[in-house]
């Protein structure tokens, strides 16, 4: 899938899992997201797609802390400063800011 205006690509790779709970509590996670329209692996990084026009910020920071938690380049989910948003995502005292604008 290519990115779009409304679907937005975000890569995850590398991500080191510390069991087998912990792998499937991140897929379990990723699927709880409803902005997060599908997922796709190749090689050693797992793509998600996600639908631009549904994110809302619950669903933003849902994937900030996946993000955080999992250790994904968070630099990505600037894609998502927009005027939507950035009252509190832009914010520098936050624990992500220095992780996604620094």
């Amino acid at each position: 899938m290519t990115e779009s205006k409304h679907i937005v690509e975000l890569a995850a790779r590398e991500i080191i899992f510390y069991s087998t709970h912990d792998e499937q509590s991140f897929f379990e996670w990723i699927k709880k997201i409803p902005c997060v329209e599908e997922y796709s692996g190749r090689g050693d990084t797992l793509f998600l797609y996600v639908k631009r026009d549904m994110l809302d910020e619950d669903m933003l920071r849902d994937l900030i802390a996946l993000f955080h938690r999992y250790g994904v380049d968070m630099r990505q989910l600037r894609k998502f400063d927009d005027e939507s948003f950035s009252e509190w995502f832009n914010n520098p005292e936050k624990y992500w800011y220095r992780y996604v604008f620094g």
